[in-house]
């Protein structure tokens, strides 16, 4: 409507200038052109009016998804749960911290307080939707994510077995934890939770 009004002002103006009075090749008398440049300089205004409600809307429209945007994490339910931090974390899952740090460390649902300039200054405060995500995440229940852990060499001590003999049985166990440090098999950790554990066991007791 801007460029409408725009293009119908330099008309206006020249009718306006050039046929106020009437002349000889024209039968328009001045009542006329006065009529018609009054008819273009309204609707010049009114374009531009219309142009600046536009605006007006457009604006208001992107304040009102810019504040639904800012509001929008505050809906999540995990700022009324329990946390944990990693060290918690790492006693329950039988796991080293700074793995438990690689674990946590990039997902979105943790909260990250850096008290520092540099990364290794950043608490991490990890919900108890988060954890259970994340220990799915790495093959192990999510029953089970709160549940005492155990290493191979913790179940081979309890069992009074060899650790590979108890690395053989758990493997391809579901539900047990399994983190890769590396390219090869060798260099993957296992984390036992208690009711898997618990399982495995039964399932000895039953062996014939």
């Amino acid at each position: 409507m801007r460029a409408i009004g725009a293009r119908i002002r330099p008309a206006v103006i020249n009718v306006f200038r050039c046929r106020v009075f009437r002349d000889e090749t024209s039968n328009v008398t001045a009542e006329y052109c006065i009529l018609f440049a009054l008819i273009g300089f309204l609707i010049g205004v009114w374009g531009s009016a219309l142009y600046n409600d536009h605006r007006a809307l457009s604006a208001s429209a992107v304040s009102a998804s810019a504040s639904v945007s800012i509001e929008g994490p505050t809906t999540d339910r995990s700022f009324a749960e329990r946390h944990c931090r990693i060290r918690h974390l790492s006693e329950s899952w039988a796991l080293s911290r700074e793995t438990v740090r690689q674990m946590v460390k990039d997902d979105p649902g943790v909260a990250k307080i850096r008290s520092g300039r540099k990364r290794a200054h950043t608490v991490y405060s990890i919900p108890d939707s988060v954890a259970c995500r994340i220990h799915s995440h790495f093959w192990g229940l999510e029953s089970a994510f709160d549940e005492q852990h155990y290493r191979i060499a913790d179940l081979a001590a309890l069992w009074a077995i060899g650790r590979e003999k108890v690395r053989l049985m758990i493997k391809d166990e579901p539900g047990v934890l399994k983190l890769r440090l590396g390219r090869k098999k060798a260099h993957t950790t296992y984390s036992v939770p208690a009711s898997v554990a618990k399982r495995i066991h039964n399932r000895l007791l039953l062996a014939v």
